[in-house]
Parts: C-alpha cells; sequence; structure tokens
C-alpha cells in the first residue's frame, strides 16, 4: 500500500519580525495537513526561534536580502525545518548563566533540548547560513541501555555536577546525555 505524499511548503520573506507569525502558520499549516498535529506545539516554537533568529541577524547585520524558510517531510515522514538569511555570522549557544529575567539569549538551547536533531550551516562562499531542526523520529529497534558504557560515563558526569551544584556543567552534561541517547539508542540510521 503507498502511503499518500505529504505536502512540502517554502516561504520567503523580508527579514523583519512581522513575518514570525507567518512562518509559524505556514508551518502549522503543513502539520495540519499531514495529519502530524503531534508535533505542532515544538514545531511552532522552534520554527519561532530559528525564524526570528534570521530575522534579527540580518537586522543587526543590516542585510535586506529575504528569509527563506523550507519545511519538508523526509523519506522517514519526519519533519526538516530549514531557515536560510543572508547575514554574516553564524548563531551561538549562549552561556548557560545568562540572567533568568532576560528576554533572548536562550533559543539555540531551547532548540538543542526540543528538537530531534539540529544544526547550522554557512553558506561555503556565499554569505549567509541555514539553521535547521528535525521533528519525529520516531523510535525504531532500540538498543539495550543496559550495558551502554557511554550510557554510564555521561550519566556519572551528570550526576557529579549536580552534586557539586555547577549549573553550567549540569546544562551541558544533560544535554550531552540526552544526545547521545536520541543519536545511539533512538535515530540510529539517517535522518532523511
Amino acid at each position: 500500500m503507498n502511503t499518500p505524499p505529504t505536502p512540502d511548503c517554502s516561504l520567503v520573506f523580508p527579514p523583519d519580525p512581522a513575518w514570525v507569525r507567518a512562518a509559524r502558520e505556514a508551518v502549522r499549516s503543513l502539520l495540519t495537513a499531514a495529519r502530524r498535529t503531534d508535533l505542532t506545539d515544538t514545531a511552532l516554537v522552534l520554527t519561532s526561534e530559528v525564524v526570528t533568529n534570521a530575522v534579527n541577524a540580518c537586522q543587526a547585520q543590516h542585510c535586506n536580502a529575504p528569509v527563506r524558510l523550507n519545511a519538508e517531510w523526509t523519506r522517514r515522514q519526519q519533519l526538516h525545518v530549514l531557515v536560510h538569511d543572508k547575514a554574516p555570522g553564524v548563531p551561538m549557544r549562549r552561556r548557560t548563566d545568562w540572567p533568568p529575567d532576560a528576554e533572548s539569549g536562550r533559543g539555540l538551547t531551547l532548540i538543542e533540548r526540543s528538537a530531534d536533531a539540529w544544526g547550522v550551516c554557512e553558506s561555503g562562499g556565499n554569505r549567509g547560513k541555514a539553521t535547521w531542526f528535525v521533528l519525529g523520529v520516531r523510535p525504531t529497534k532500540t538498543r539495550s541501555l543496559v550495558g551502554c558504557t557511554a550510557c554510564k560515563k555521561l550519566e556519572a558526569a551528570r550526576r557529579e555536577a549536580v552534586a557539586r551544584g555547577e549549573e553550567p556543567h549540569i546544562v551541558d552534561a544533560t544535554i550531552a546525555v540526552r544526545t547521545h541517547f536520541r543519536h545511539a539508542h533512538l535515530m540510529r540510521g539517517e535522518l532523511w
């Protein structure tokens, strides 16, 4: 039985904050059409973060080139969202001791913690970069966690950071545990 094709979408818009909502709604429509509303909350938050980062980077660099959003389904039926802008430089994850009342600075950490995979690619000889994320990785045959030495080492490092009360190390160790778990035990294989 053939699976019906799932829709993809693209949106090109000026680097203006007013377009963040339109980008979010395009992704919402894509998820609704594909009947994957289980991904909606996370996808909308991450789309807002990535598009906002692109718009802010363009405005900070006085770059008026349009921002491009592509949202598509992989052959494994995972949502792949890519946002490309022409502003120079790449986004950097802020330190974990960022003030709790700060209104910005946590976007990449949120993406890192919420997406099944993500990354930033520079545009080679061209200016700009593409920030992307993937959602909807479903567990396949999982490898047993019992006996996984990497899991044990990463978890021991996390517990040690907790015992010492070192907040930046706790966050980094928790991210390392989660990243290893996803890549070694859930995703094994190609993302798209």
